[in-house]
């Protein structure tokens, strides 16, 4: 039964959806994964969930499906004056490509970049599509300034099913 949607927070019971939209996400990349890749995530999801205090998803609920769901996580950041104790990260930005152009993307990022400000997060970075770009800079995302940040990436995760990519 369909309700009104609605915004809250991902539990554990939520993994099969987030790992859903997170398929949607990566197809619109252009990213297919293996078949024996949507337990393993489903299982991540549904273990992070429910046991990680540093981890947080917040999903639109229709009732019968989520629509739209982002997931955010956040560490400790090595002591430095003037920065809060905490570096946030927000991915798996997707939303069901049937309710887009609706705002739930933009509520369900607020709601984590809120939630990991709250935790004590100084930083949050993320890795903008093309679609999303425009939606986190009017939320004051932005280039990043200092240092130019540099990133190392396998050619595949060995350990993974499929070889995913990192």
């Amino acid at each position: 039964m369909s309700t009104s949607p609605y915004l809250r927070r991902a539990g554990a019971d939520d993994a099969a959806e987030v790992t859903r939209l997170r398929r949607i996400m990566l197809a619109s990349a252009g990213v297919v994964p293996e078949a024996d890749w949507t337990p393993v995530c489903e299982a991540y999801f549904r273990e992070r969930l429910a046991t990680d205090p540093h981890f947080v998803a917040y999903v639109i609920d229709a009732g019968d499906r989520l629509l739209s769901s982002t997931v955010g996580q956040y560490m400790w950041s090595l002591p430095r004056p003037d920065r809060a104790p905490y570096v946030g990260h927000i991915a798996s930005v997707a939303t069901d490509p049937a309710h887009r152009r609706r705002g739930y993307a933009r509520l369900t990022f607020r709601a984590v970049h809120d939630h990991l400000v709250e935790a004590g997060c100084s930083r949050i970075n993320l890795t903008a599509s093309p679609e999303g770009e425009g939606l986190y800079r009017s939320l004051g995302y932005g280039d990043p300034t200092g240092p130019t940040p540099l990133t190392w990436t396998a050619a595949t995760a060995p350990d993974t099913p499929g070889g995913t990519r990192r």
